[in-house]
């Protein structure tokens, strides 16, 4: 009942919206997405649109970005982490698109896809793989001098993906999908037999592993990627699995430093068509209801996460992007097929696409962020 009157509340607010045109100007200037894309020709762009999907900006970009993030204090300023294994990021500027700077890799590092800036906006943490040896580095980079990388510290595991800054402020928290990949060809993975993966939690000024959450023995072949973080710090997490494919495993997880990894349950006749691979993962703004994405398996599913109970699901082919709407009970998804759509949790779940021209000329890919 907590969604179904979340999800009436929502819809009375949209319907009120559509009927005031300046309301939804108003609406739409205060949500907007960070995406990336491709179009027909392969060619990749920074993109950013509102909640109509109504094109912001469109910066064109020498390569595929993957994650994003934002700057606190300085929200104009994004920062956009090449894909594993990445060899740059850009800085750009959230009311134009404008390029502002691009930094390189250092030497012997790829970027990883993800990053997280302190609470002043003045540290970027950046998940980074060491060239030679695939072991995991979060690279510290001073944005108030230029975005210097000023240190580094280890992951504490192979193949760090997402990072997340806890609402702590101190403690860091980073996926280690435990995958060995050689760097010059990502796609070919050296160690499925022994692979470790991991939650790390870390003490941001220094460094310190404060905690690892791992899985049982008998899951070790899941890939930790993706993360969400609630407003009172549970970490959401999606993985992807490396074993057989007839195996049917649970793909997400909930965790609290210190604590165990609690797998979540998806029904039976759901679970199969994941295919073993979740994408992306959000919460929305209350913490209690929680969205994950399965590109693979065409699946995006909701979540009660007080009670961890799957709400119900839309199929969207290819859908992976993901970000929380602006109304209460709603998530916007877009797809690698083209399109957007609007997700809602009431008694069912129900899925609208967005009629937008901007949408519908790119293919979509992994993430989205939605800027504040």
């Amino acid at each position: 009942m907590l969604n179904r009157r979340r999800f009436l509340q929502g819809s009375a607010a949209t319907a009120l919206i559509g009927a005031i045109p300046g309301l939804i100007r108003a609406e739409a200037a205060r949500a907007v997405y960070l995406a990336s894309r491709v179009d027909n020709s392969g060619d990749a762009f920074l993109a950013a649109f509102d909640e109509a999907g109504g094109k912001a900006f469109d910066l064109a970009l020498s390569g595929r970005v993957h994650g994003f993030a934002q700057r606190p204090g300085r929200p104009e300023e994004i920062i956009a982490f090449g894909r594993r294994p990445g060899t740059f990021m850009v800085v750009a500027d959230a009311r134009d698109g404008r390029l502002r700077r691009r930094i390189e890799a250092a030497d012997n590092r790829r970027f990883c896809g993800h990053g997280a800036f302190d609470p002043q906006g003045r540290l970027l943490h950046v998940t980074e793989l060491e060239y030679d040896t695939g072991d995991g580095v979060i690279g510290v980079y001073d944005a108030t001098n230029g975005y210097d990388r000023v240190a580094e510290f280890r992951s504490s595991g192979l193949d760090p993906h997402e990072i997340r800054l806890l609402p702590d402020g101190e403690t860091l928290v980073v996926a280690n999908g435990g995958i060995l990949t050689d760097p010059d060809t990502p796609g070919i993975k050296l160690n499925i037999d022994d692979m470790d993966s991991s939650l790390a939690y870390i003490r941001r000024r220094d460094g310190k592993i404060l905690h690892l959450a791992k899985l049982p023995d008998e899951l070790s072949r899941l890939s930790l990627r993706h993360l969400a973080i609630a407003p009172d710090g549970t970490v959401a997490v999606v993985m992807q699995y490396e074993g057989p494919s007839s195996d049917r495993v649970p793909l997400v997880a909930l965790n609290r430093p210190g604590e165990a990894l609690t797998t979540l349950d998806f029904p039976d006749k759901l679970l199969g068509r994941l295919r073993n691979y979740c994408g992306s993962v959000a919460f929305e703004a209350s913490g209690d209801l929680l969205a994950t994405t399965s590109p693979v398996g065409g699946i995006t599913a909701l979540w009660d996460r007080t009670t961890s109970r799957a709400l119900g699901y839309a199929e969207i082919a290819d859908g992976c992007a993901l970000a929380p709407a602006a109304h209460a009970g709603h998530f916007i998804v877009t797809s690698g097929q083209g399109g957007g759509f609007i997700l809602a949790a009431g008694e069912a779940i129900t899925r609208a696409p967005l009629a937008s021209p901007f949408l519908s000329e790119g293919r979509w890919d992994n993430h989205m962020l939605r800027l504040v």
